[in-house]
């Protein structure tokens, strides 16, 4: 897929953005008209004009319109708002917010052809609705002719956090986070502890639009007695322009700006002027912050108690940063109620909260695409040539390497004609002493392939400084090295039995050539036992007695290992073993990113 595009279909505002989903370009946010980037989300049905196709039957000549349009749309047969709800699986109609998002995404596409084609579309969905209404949720959008994808809410947008601090190379302060998502049917909460997110399932119930309703209520009892509010009131439509004017109201108060009451005021259609021009007036007059949202049992206190409830749920796993994002995170209110529930914690406010879901989303499209490519890539590395022939030079070296320091050692032994004799098995284990040759054969491979490994990573916005690579060499390459020389030993004709005859019997000569020769006879000992008591019969002279036979033995096995070679299938062998290591290992990089990708088993996204 070559675009991700996200829909946070929201209960107050909605946003649409898009981006490719290769490169790291930022999401460009769908713009209608005159109306911005935030979408009011309300739907209105109208009739056709005259001069349309009048083929039609009587209610196929109606048509669905959303956003500011649908607000100020004249002569509306239906006008809703705030129609966000938990889907019910027993439903059978077409739910509003589907038809919502179908009308913005065919004109989104009308305008954008080329994204159509070839897009995945991501919404998002409270992350405090259970699995049955998430998936009755994934079936309403499965009916739309693109793929569509669902993802939490808050989730995406902490991958949008996410994304705005590796830009600013902020790869810390995303270990222990709790993101906080007011929106106006819900607040959504997220929490994660070592990469890994979690969507705790509170807050479904909790969202700015209780505060609309408080004021709507406190509006209607205001003008109980004013026979042509209630009547414009009580038209269709009337309750949803009331709840519509009471946000735009609290907004404007908590934003401390004139808010397009105004122009709604004097926009809407004219039979809801009765009610709207005094609602205006009296929302005007009233101390929003303090005598509704702050008031004793209001929307303060409740955030005030599922604030506390997350507390709980998260027991000792204590945030250290808490991320305000959505629309009604904006309210300074919200800010002071985190700080004072979790006073450890640092408040972070997101840049343009109104759009950190929609970004997220598409971000998160992104990412999906991203990760498979680097599994493939990844994948594809194993059976290029130039990473499997640096992987083999950097063998042949290393195990070069051991035959070197094997035969310096056995040379030492030699010259030292006071050391101690060491036994054959000690020699073998003296190969896994070597820890310094392993070392340095993972540093080599590291700096050999880690530019490889890196440009793929880099490619797709796998940042080094955020997933360290650390290519930890088989511990078969040890193995099969030390199983080597070992095979070269037997060849040798050694075994234990002719070693401990050779080194451990008197010093006499020649009790040590009876000692020897049984012991040749005995166990078939090779051509250096051999080799001496053919010499020590022929009148020569044994070296030092058993020290003599050490000698001729260690002198052999100099020669050995002078011209021992791992054989070509056991290079290939190791080849594959070390590439298959490192795959894995990347493929932990990709896995690490989607922990930010998908959510927990309970609310799992992908259907």
């Amino acid at each position: 897929m070559k675009y991700a595009v996200g829909l946070d279909l929201g209960d107050g505002e909605s946003a649409l953005c898009w981006l490719p989903t290769a490169g790291r370009s930022e999401a460009q946010l769908y713009a209608r008209g005159t109306e911005g980037s935030a979408i009011v989300t309300a739907i209105a049905r109208v009739h056709f004009e005259e001069d349309e196709d009048l083929s039609f039957t009587a209610e196929a000549r109606y048509r669905d319109i959303i956003g500011e349009e649908a607000v100020l749309a004249k002569n509306a047969r239906h006008f809703s708002v705030n129609f966000k709800t938990r889907p019910d699986p027993a439903d059978l109609q077409t739910p509003q917010p589907l038809i919502f998002a179908q009308i913005l995404l065919t004109e989104f596409f009308t305008r954008y052809p080329e994204v159509r084609r070839e897009c995945v579309v991501y919404v998002g969905h409270p992350a405090g609705w259970d699995r049955k209404s998430v998936e009755t949720y994934q079936k309403h959008f499965s009916a739309m002719d693109v793929p569509v994808r669902l993802v939490a809410e808050s989730q995406s947008a902490l991958v949008h956090v996410r994304d705005r601090r590796a830009e600013h190379r902020q790869a810390g302060g995303l270990d222990r986070v709790l993101v906080v998502d007011v929106g106006s049917s819900t607040t959504d909460f997220t929490f994660v502890d070592d990469l890994i997110p979690r969507n705790l399932q509170v807050g479904s119930d909790l969202g700015c639009r209780e505060i609309d309703a408080t004021l709507a209520e406190m509006v209607r009892k205001a003008f109980a007695n004013d026979t042509k509010f209630i009547e414009s009131l009580g038209q269709d439509g009337g309750q949803d322009m009331l709840l519509l004017l009471c946000r735009r109201a609290k907004e404007a108060q908590f934003a401390g700006a004139r808010l397009r009451l105004q122009e709604l005021q004097a926009g809407c259609d004219d039979k809801f002027t009765p009610f709207v021009v005094p609602s205006v007036g009296w929302l005007g007059q009233k101390e929003i912050p303090q005598q509704v949202v702050r008031a004793p049992g209001g929307w303060a206190e409740r955030l005030t108690a599922t604030l506390i409830e997350v507390r709980d749920q998260l027991g000792q796993d204590k945030p250290e940063l808490i991320v305000l994002t959505g629309g009604g995170s904006r309210m300074p209110v919200v800010r002071q109620i985190c700080g004072e529930t979790f006073p450890d914690a640092v408040v972070e406010d997101d840049r343009d909260p109104a759009f950190t879901v929609a970004r997220g989303l598409a971000s998160t499209g992104r990412h999906r695409v991203a990760v498979e490519r680097f599994r493939q890539e990844i994948q594809m590395l194993k059976d290029q040539p130039v990473f499997n022939d640096l992987i083999r030079t950097r063998l042949l070296s290393s195990f070069g390497e051991v035959r070197s320091v094997l035969s310096e050692r056995l040379e030492m032994d030699l010259e030292q004609s006071k050391k101690p004799s060491q036994r054959l098995d000690e020699l073998i284990r003296e190969m896994a002493g070597m820890d310094h040759i392993f070392r340095k054969l993972r540093v080599e491979l590291e700096s050999s392939v880690t530019p490889l490994v890196l440009g793929i990573c880099r490619s797709y916005g796998v940042r080094d400084d955020q997933f360290r690579l650390d290519f930890t060499v088989p511990d078969i390459v040890s193995s099969m090295m030390k199983a080597r020389i070992r095979t070269a030993w037997r060849t040798m004709g050694f075994s234990q039995g002719v070693w401990d005859a050779a080194t451990m019997v008197g010093q006499g000569g020649g009790v040590l050539l009876r000692g020897a020769v049984l012991a040749i006879r005995k166990a078939g000992a090779g051509p250096v036992l051999a080799a001496a008591a053919i010499s020590a019969a022929a009148g020569g002279v044994v070296v030092g007695g058993a020290k003599g036979i050490e000698y001729l033995a260690r002198r052999r096995l100099q020669t050995m290992l002078a011209t021992a070679e791992l054989e070509p299938t056991e290079v290939a062998k190791l080849v594959e073993q070390v590439a298959e290591a490192i795959t894995i290992q990347m493929d932990a990089r990709a896995v690490e990113i989607e922990r930010f990708l998908a959510p927990d088993a309970e609310t799992t996204d992908d259907y």
